[in-house]
């Protein structure tokens, strides 16, 4: 009995000893926790407010940052507004207006709580895009360190950055237009340790293909433009160096990273086939080898098994769409009633660094009503698999003719018309 008193009267002082420490552990701090919270919140709403010329938002929407990057400049202003400029605006002139709260969910939160055309693009759905592109409007906020602060998309988890503006938007996004425009159309490439990188750009996603141990790797990663280059979202690791951020060196025609330890080298396309809509006639024996007309020979076989159709002779390329943007390879399939129908894949044309007559054609996706004509699919397959291909002209400054033979196997060419 007296053993059993003994443990009760140990157990209480035990338990005494730690409700005493609960009640000590805010003396740790000066405030309490609530009070932390409410002055975090007003650090962060004042640093906010404080940049004169407003903050660079380096805004990456969707999950997998398939869009890529866009840069955005956000002024915070009294009583709670703010004012937003973006690469989306149609005209820089007309900032958009909202407001703005930061308040405590699970740590301070940076929240556009207004509709904002431009803060809201990705985020808003249509009847289009129910789910919309994926985009934030709510940021916990990480940290504020030398002017720049760290952000993270309540929706997305994508980490992203704000950073203290020392200029105007317009002075900035014109800054980030000349690397646009110079990059345009360009590809990518870089020799790391004797093993050639090819790096494809597609809209703002840089794909990195290379091999390494004999494995064949395929990465691909979301960049924005920044006033001196690009930045990766992320950092990546090619064959052991490191790389994130990137100067454009124009003159040079490189990319370098911040260290100098890893330069791409730029080539630009001999001609631009994306400026306008190219044909080459499958049935006319000059304009495409035996090769060409085989293959073309099985997608129009398998075409009248499939739906009763032919395929129409020609094949367009470049530009093939202009009202819906589609750039490309498209083909036509008639049916007995000589309706046509077109079906488009995506495909990325570029130069080839260290050949300047040199065309690169590569796959990117399927387009218009692909998915019922995938038998064309062994024409796509020929015309990128032969590639790279040398380049012949009819005119260097004007052309409306160009050959285009591979360079791997010269039994595979075809010209194309404007």
């Amino acid at each position: 009995m007296k053993k059993n008193i003994y443990i009760v009267l140990f157990g209480l002082l035990l338990s005494m000893g730690v409700v005493s420490c609960d009640n000590n552990t805010d003396l740790l701090f000066d405030e309490s926790a609530a009070q932390r919270k409410t002055t975090a919140i007003t650090e962060y709403n004042e640093a906010l407010k404080s940049a004169d010329q407003g903050w660079l938002f380096q805004y990456f929407p969707e999950e997998t940052q398939k869009y890529g990057g866009y840069n955005y400049v956000v002024k915070f202003n009294q009583h709670d507004s703010v004012t937003v400029w973006s690469e989306l605006m149609p005209d820089v002139t007309k900032p958009e207006i909202s407001f703005y709260d930061v308040i405590s969910y699970g740590g301070p939160v940076l929240t556009f709580n207004t509709y904002n055309p431009l803060m809201h693009y990705f985020a808003n759905p249509s009847a289009q895009e129910y789910l919309a592109k994926g985009g934030d409007y709510e940021f916990l906020i990480m940290s504020n360190e030398k002017d720049v602060m760290t952000v993270k998309g309540i929706k997305t988890g994508n980490i992203m950055r704000m950073v203290r503006m020392t200029e105007t938007f317009d002075e900035y996004f014109k800054k980030t237009q000349v690397v646009s425009d110079f990059l345009s159309g360009a590809s990518l490439g870089t020799l790391i340790d004797g093993t050639e990188v090819n790096i494809i750009l597609g809209g703002r996603q840089l794909i990195l293909n290379y091999s390494e141990n004999d494995e064949v790797i395929s990465e691909t990663v979301a960049f924005i433009y920044t006033d001196k280059g690009i930045r990766l979202y992320e950092e990546v690791d090619i064959l052991g160096i490191t790389a994130q951020d990137f100067t454009l060196n124009t003159e040079a025609k490189q990319l370098v990273s911040t260290d100098g330890k890893m330069t791409i080298d730029i080539a630009f396309a001999p001609v631009d086939l994306t400026l306008a809509r190219w044909s080459f006639d499958t049935s006319v024996e000059t304009d495409r080898s035996a090769a060409i007309k085989e293959v073309w020979d099985l997608a129009n076989d398998a075409d009248a098994k499939a739906w009763g159709e032919s395929l129409y002779p020609n094949i367009f390329m470049g530009l093939c769409y202009a009202a819906y943007g589609d750039i490309g390879i498209s083909m036509y399939s008639v049916t007995p009633a000589n309706k046509m129908y077109r079906s488009h894949y995506n495909l990325g044309f570029g130069g080839v660094v260290g050949h300047d007559d040199y065309l690169s054609i590569t796959k990117l996706s399927s387009g218009q009503y692909w998915q019922y004509y995938g038998h064309f699919q062994p024409i796509v397959n020929v015309v990128v698999d032969n590639a790279p291909y040398k380049v012949e002209l009819d005119d260097a400054n004007n052309p409306s003719v160009v050959k285009l033979t591979s360079v791997a196997n010269p039994d595979v060419w075809f010209v194309l018309r404007k």
